[in-house]
C-alpha cells in the first residue's frame, strides 16, 4: 500500500527532527546524583548549673559524657558531623535528672548546642543553638577568606550563667559595650580584634568584672562563655575554628 505524499513528508520531518535533537544532547555534564548528603556539624557545651556532668544521646545514639563547663567532642577534636533535620538530644545529669531537647540541625551549618540554666529551676536546663558559619567556609577556602583575615581574631561572647547579664567586653584597649545586655542564653555577634596576647575583661551586672589573659591567634574565631552562678562565676574560651 502506498503511503500518501503528505504522510511521507511528515514521517521524514519527524525522523530528521529526532536526529537533530539527539545530536544536541550534552553528554559531558555530570549525571544527577542518586542521593544528596544533607549534613551539619555540632558540638554540645554543658553549662547547666548544679546538674554536674551530662551523658548525652542524639536520636538514640550515645555521644558520651561531658563535664560541667566542658564540650563534646573535646576542644582538641573536630566538630561532630551529623545528618541534618529533626533531632532529639537527651541529657542525663549526675544529679539524677534527665531531659530531652528537640531541635532541627540546619543543613550546611556549623553550630554549638549549649545546655544552660539551673538545675534548681522547676523547668530545668534548656538548650540554646548558636550557628557559627557554613561548614564550607573553611579557613583556606575562597569563600572563607572574609571570616579569617590575616593578623585578626574574631570573638563572640555567650552568657551561660543563670543569674547575670553581660554588659561589655574589653580586649586590651578595645572596649565593646553591648547595646542590649546579654541575658542568659544570649550571645553577641563576632567582634574583630588584633591577634596577640591581651587582658580580657568582661563586665556583668553593671559593675562586676571578670578578667583573664589570653593569646588570640591570627585567623581564628573564639566564643568566650561565662557560666555558673555569679558568686562562683567561671569562663571558657571555646575555639570555633
Amino acid at each position: 500500500m502506498k503511503i500518501p505524499y503528505k504522510h511521507l513528508v511528515l514521517l521524514v520531518f519527524l525522523y530528521l527532527t529526532t536526529v537533530f535533537f539527539a545530536g544536541c544532547v550534552d553528554t559531558s555534564v555530570n549525571p544527577i546524583p542518586s542521593s544528596i548528603d544533607y549534613s551539619s556539624q555540632m558540638k554540645v557545651v554543658n553549662l547547666a548549673t548544679g546538674a554536674g556532668s551530662a551523658t548525652l544521646t542524639l536520636n538514640g545514639q550515645s555521644l558520651g559524657a561531658v563535664s560541667f563547663g566542658g564540650e563534646l567532642p573535646s576542644p582538641q577534636a573536630a566538630f561532630l558531623t551529623i545528618p541534618s533535620g529533626s533531632k532529639t538530644l537527651v541529657a542525663s545529669f549526675d544529679n539524677g535528672s534527665s531531659k530531652s531537647f528537640r531541635f532541627s540541625a540546619t543543613t550546611d551549618y556549623k553550630f554549638r548546642a549549649f545546655l544552660v540554666g539551673s538545675a534548681a529551676d522547676t523547668a530545668g536546663p534548656s538548650l540554646v543553638l548558636v550557628n557559627q558559619r557554613y561548614i564550607w567556609q573553611t579557613k583556606d577556602s575562597e569563600s572563607g577568606k572574609p571570616l579569617f583575615p590575616a593578623d585578626t581574631a574574631w570573638i563572640s561572647v555567650f552568657n551561660g550563667s543563670p543569674d547575670i547579664v553581660i554588659n561589655s567586653i574589653k580586649i586590651g584597649a578595645n572596649e565593646n559595650e553591648f547595646s542590649a545586655p546579654l541575658e542568659t542564653g544570649k550571645n553577641s555577634s563576632y567582634l574583630k580584634n588584633a591577634a596577640g596576647n591581651f587582658t580580657i575583661e568582661v563586665t556583668y551586672n553593671n559593675t562586676q568584672t571578670l578578667s583573664f589573659s589570653y593569646d588570640l591567634s591570627a585567623k581564628s574565631r573564639y566564643t568566650i562563655a561565662l557560666y555558673d552562678e555569679s558568686a562562683n562565676l567561671k569562663y571558657a574560651v571555646l575555639l570555633d575554628d
